[in-house]
């Protein structure tokens, strides 16, 4: 009788599909035989690592017997595929759970969590989110409801609800830095004492004696759950399956080639079930969205979906697996906030200072030359190069110390700001937020308006003690009236509502960053109507950059059906009545248009 080849089963780097190899690699080609007549119309690929065996087909391993090989697996590699047949298993039926749950509302939720404590707090779509994420058998949601809707406040009574079936009896949350803190309190404000959370802060050693005081909630940030990785796995592994993973903004998981990513991926194996929680999922493209829907149902929704690289038609592709496949639920502030105030957009355009404009056109033709004459291979080796001064064009835009030390001239920003801030917080007494996405322009903001005792947010400061309590002052009834931030830094999770007023100072080109930082004065406790103005530099890359952004919160709304009309602004109602007045325009409006050095453009929502 011939003995049994072994072979190994792992798990990929990018833990999205397993491989098979020979102990002896002399008998690798008989592995791949014996898999292609257990598996006849499986995608099996052979690799320098060995049979890779693609996600769908990965749940018929664990099947193979016989055919002369051992299957001998690794525990991640095993817990990978019981994943995945469980998923397969379930996935029709939790989907259309789910789908029951939002079409029922409150009065489905209710039959359906009759008998639970505490949830008269939960306004109507909470009681729909929770009844969703606590289906029967379920593997976990995405909740991507707008910002400020209230899904911290789901996500702990779900976890309330699945303890007291005992159906889980561990949460991992893991959040950005600036929203570590608030977890504990938010746990301890709806169930009182009832649940012990910890949170992993401190030297290493600390946090692993934390980790190992069998807390009922862990609550970390995206960096230590990739350092505390084994540790992690270790304790989601005590639990088997009665525990939960917790993605707080998770389009910090968008991509699937990041450290943070693929190790999350990892922790999820070993979690019952997920959940990510998001109110702007995808916002450069509709790529961002797939690794997290892949993290809460082991990527079955786009296993065998095939997204094109180029954003449009990648778009048409992820928003049909969205709507066919994908477990999430979505809701408006609009829908379930209806009292909340309207918003207003002002964007303000601004000529540069003499030699700021003479600055940024140097800048600027140097850099046309230069990529005119350069040759494309050479372009990308010297890609970072170009992408520096592709930014130090907007740093001009904003403040030009941040490229030259030596500039002296006052920014044309800077001026834009006095004006403002003199009538807004000195004679209006408003508490205003300033957004700026450069050191340089921080640093001479809160230089300048330093009368204003400002709080500042971003990296300079680096203790997350001084920053929440730099947001507990400005939220309080007196002073500080000025709250200076990054939104790279504060553009997440952070509540700024005593403010109505917003100004854009500057920004980056991601459209995380804009998207979440509107949200900070416009959620739920807001009363009155916000304004946003948006300082823009005129003639220059700025104007396109904004555009651009506009471009990708459209794109986002579109792709999860949000249904939202576009506000008209001047130049499309200017361009509608010019069409319809034959494009006759009277001289002196001409002359105006012509003239106008600096306007304003308002939008209200």
């Amino acid at each position: 009788m011939t003995e049994a080849v072994v072979a190994s089963v792992r798990l990929g780097p990018l833990v999205d599909r397993l491989y098979v190899s020979a102990r002896d690699p002399s008998a690798q080609p008989a592995v791949a035989r014996a898999l292609a007549l257990a598996m006849p119309d499986a995608e099996l690929r052979s690799t320098a690592g060995g049979i890779a065996v693609a996600p769908g087909d990965v749940p018929r391993l664990l099947e193979v017997g016989g055919h002369g090989v051992e299957l001998r697996w690794q525990p991640a590699a095993r817990a990978f595929a019981e994943n995945r047949a469980r998923v397969a298993r379930l996935r029709e039926r939790v989907l259309d759970d789910v789908r029951t749950a939002v079409r029922g509302g409150k009065a489905e939720a209710q039959r359906r969590l009759a008998g639970h404590r505490g949830l008269e707090v939960l306004d109507d779509h909470q009681w729909v989110n929770v009844a969703a994420m606590t289906t029967p058998g379920g593997f976990g949601l995405c909740v991507f409801d707008e910002q400020g809707a209230g899904k911290t406040v789901t996500l702990i009574f779900a976890f309330d609800v699945l303890a007291a079936r005992d159906e889980i009896d561990f949460a991992l949350i893991v959040a950005p830095k600036s929203m570590v803190a608030e977890w504990p309190q938010d746990f301890r404000r709806f169930t009182g004492d009832l649940y012990k959370v910890v949170l992993l802060t401190g030297t290493r050693d600390q946090k692993r004696r934390a980790l190992a005081a069998r807390a009922d909630v862990v609550v970390t940030n995206f960096e230590t759950a990739v350092a505390l990785e084994p540790e992690l796995r270790a304790r989601l592994g005590t639990h088997r399956g009665r525990s939960i993973l917790v993605i707080d903004e998770s389009f910090a998981i968008k991509n699937l080639g990041a450290a943070r990513t693929r190790s999350l991926r990892r922790l999820r194996e070993w979690a019952g079930r997920a959940f990510v929680l998001c109110g702007t999922p995808a916002p450069n493209t509709a790529h961002d969205i797939v690794q997290q829907v892949s993290l809460v149902d082991y990527g079955t929704t786009f296993d065998e979906i095939a997204v094109p690289e180029e954003p449009r038609a990648a778009q048409a592709v992820v928003q049909r697996a969205l709507e066919e496949r994908a477990p999430y639920v979505r809701h408006l502030k609009r829908d379930v906030l209806p009292d909340l105030p309207l918003k207003r957009f002002s964007r303000v355009m601004l000529e540069l200072q003499p030699r700021q404009r003479r600055m940024y056109d140097g800048a600027l033709d140097a850099f046309v030359k230069e990529l005119r004459t350069i040759d494309d291979h050479s372009f990308l080796r010297q890609l970072p190069s170009f992408l520096a001064r592709r930014s130090a064009l907007l740093q001009i835009c904003s403040n030009p110390r941040g490229v030259d030390p030596t500039y002296k001239e006052t920014p044309a920003k800077l001026l834009a700001l006095d004006e403002l801030l003199e009538e807004l917080v000195a004679r209006r007494r408003e508490k205003v937020v300033v957004w700026s996405f450069y050191t340089a322009s921080l640093d001479a903001i809160v230089r300048r308006y330093a009368r204003y005792d400002p709080v500042r947010y971003d990296g300079a400061v680096e203790r997350v003690e001084d920053r929440r309590e730099g947001v507990r002052r400005f939220q309080s009834d007196g002073p500080p009236l000025l709250f200076v931030g990054n939104p790279a830094a504060a553009g997440a999770g952070l509540t700024l509502h005593r403010a109505r007023y917003a100004i854009y100072e500057s920004m980056s080109n991601q459209g995380a960053h804009y998207l979440q930082s509107l949200d900070r004065i416009h959620r739920r406790g807001q009363t009155r109507d916000v304004e946003y103005i948006v300082l823009l530099a005129s003639d220059t890359i700025e104007v396109n950059e904004y555009v651009t952004l506009t471009q990708k919160e459209r794109a986002a709304q579109e792709l999860l059906r949000d249904n939202v009309v576009p506000a008209p602004t001047r130049d499309t109602m200017l361009a509608e009545m010019l069409a319809l007045a034959g494009g006759y325009i009277p001289d002196d409006e001409t002359a105006d248009l012509e003239s106008d050095a600096a306007w304003t453009d308002e939008v209200e929502e």
